[in-house]
């Protein structure tokens, strides 16, 4: 017999929404926004901005928007029935297809993540410290390639310190106040440097896909990485820079079960259950009201993480144009974190060192919380696959075989030459083709199904979210086939 109450009453703040509360509902989003700030602002935004100019505002806009949508169905599902959506696209047992073309290339693709990252603060480290670690150097790597990996190995060996001890809050606390004053300052050079807001828009709302321009395919610095790269290359890094990737989206779902809202982290609801309990009976107003107010919480978590995310991206690809464009400098080959620091200087030239630390911490920060968000991922994936798995022993265990897994795999993918493992470039290519736009596509399409088959129509999703949902998954689909044709035709 169903009880009177399925849902946990919700609390007062939630039923009454204020500016004070807000950030009472900020939470795994918000290490979400964390974790791809470093990569995804300082690098990608910035470089679109310098090799497209405003011509790509459109692709950060856009993947903001619908993966932001997409996570909210997704997390509005976990608070309505206890379930990670994984579980329920495993259905049939036998043949449990959805997790395994979305969990298992996730899962694969980890320690990409764990070696590009970290290598792009250990080569920043190296050029600023201006300090060589040997004088000696194997054959198979040049002398710089061998530094960067050095310096690399210290980053991954402090955040893997961080990661085992868990005592990262007064890093987090001092990282939030540098990269607050780092988006405040980059949002006064913005403004000062008064950007063309026609430009801007039509940069923001008409999607296009430029040529590379000239100066950058003529300049023999910038040669090997752009002369034989398809444009849509391009475009597949940026769609993967806002807010992560689907790996990331595993993860942060079944970190809400820590935030015990709606039934996430309480119990697991059945079909029959749910049919139950939002009929006919006395309580099922009530119960139908307190599951709407609970998906507010996950509302607010993704409307604010991931605007957060959009407004800043969208400054560092102004920034980009009006800075780094104008001077014909690009962030490319080992210098994906450099050329950053003139939009700082730009205000003030003693604020480079503000812009050094919050690189430092911001990329100490994303490395961090990304041995976070992936231990969820994998042991999601794993429960949602393997059920069985699913008790306290196996996923302590789980959790110890994703920290090193993500941080063997990442040192291997270091100490391989670039010959071998690919640039950083090359490596973010490839795991934003596997698991970025496509990925997330397939993911709306999944959430109107499962919302269909695993929820009572009281509950599901209304016409307008399965509208623009739907609208999600064919965009970004489209766009993922695209840069994959692009990728596997060049």
């Amino acid at each position: 017999m169903v009880k009177e109450q399925l849902y946990p009453t919700p609390p007062e703040h939630l039923q009454r929404i204020g500016l004070r509360g807000l950030a009472s509902w900020l939470g795994p989003g918000a290490i979400i926004a964390s974790v791809t700030i470093g990569s995804g602002e300082l690098v990608w935004a910035s470089r679109s901005g310098a090799v497209f100019g405003y011509g790509m505002l459109w692709c950060f806009l856009y993947a903001g928007v619908f993966k932001g949508i997409q996570v909210y169905t997704a997390a509005r599902h976990i608070t309505l029935t206890g379930e990670h959506p994984l579980v329920g696209w495993a259905r049939p047992r036998w043949l449990p297809i959805l997790p395994l073309v979305i969990a298992v290339p996730a899962v694969g693709l980890m320690p990409i993540a764990f070696s590009a990252i970290p290598e792009m603060l250990g080569s920043f480290i190296r050029r600023l410290s201006d300090v060589e670690l040997t004088n000696w150097a194997p054959g198979v790597w040049a002398d710089e390639e061998f530094e960067v990996n050095a310096w690399t190995t210290i980053v991954m060996l402090v955040c893997l310190a961080l990661a085992l001890a868990s005592n990262y809050k007064l890093i987090e606390r001092v990282s939030a106040v540098v990269l607050a004053l780092i988006v405040a300052s980059v949002a006064i050079a913005a403004i000062s440097l008064g950007p063309n807001l026609f430009e801007i828009a039509s940069g923001l709302f008409v999607p296009r896909v430029d040529d590379f321009p000239t100066w950058i395919t003529s300049n023999a610095e910038y040669q090997t990485e752009f002369s034989n790269r398809n444009p849509w290359l391009e475009v597949s890094l940026y769609l993967a820079a806002v807010g992560g990737g689907a790996f990331d989206y595993i993860g942060y779902v079944g970190m809400l079960r820590e935030k015990k809202w709606g039934l996430a982290g309480h119990r697991v609801a059945t079909r029959d259950e749910l049919e139950e309990a939002v009929g006919d009976s006395k309580t099922s107003a009530e119960t139908l009201r307190s599951a709407k107010l609970w998906t507010r919480a996950p509302l607010l978590d993704t409307l604010i993480s991931f605007s957060i995310v959009i407004l800043v991206t969208l400054l560092f690809a102004i920034l980009g144009k009006l800075i780094l464009n104008s001077n014909h400098v690009v962030p490319a080959n080992n210098q994906l974190l450099v050329h950053q620091e003139q939009f700082l200087v730009a205000l003030h030239p003693g604020l480079k060192w503000l812009y050094r630390t919050g690189v430092f911490l911001a990329f100490l920060g994303t490395l961090y919380g990304a041995y976070e968000v992936y231990q969820h991922t994998f042991v999601e994936s794993v429960h949602a696959i393997v059920p069985q798995l699913d008790t306290p022993a196996w996923t302590r265990g789980l959790r110890l075989t994703t920290v090193s897994w993500c941080f063997i795999g990442g040192m291997m993918m270091i100490w391989l030459p670039s010959s071998a493992a690919g640039s950083i470039i090359e490596r973010m290519t490839f795991g934003s083709i596997i698991s970025g736009a496509g990925a997330c596509g397939v993911w709306c399409f999944a959430m109107i199904w499962l919302d269909c088959v695993r929820l009572p129509g009281p509950l599901r999703m209304s016409w307008p979210l399965s509208c623009v949902t739907f609208v999600a998954g064919v965009v970004m689909t489209t766009l993922g086939v695209q840069t994959a044709i692009a990728y596997f035709s060049g």
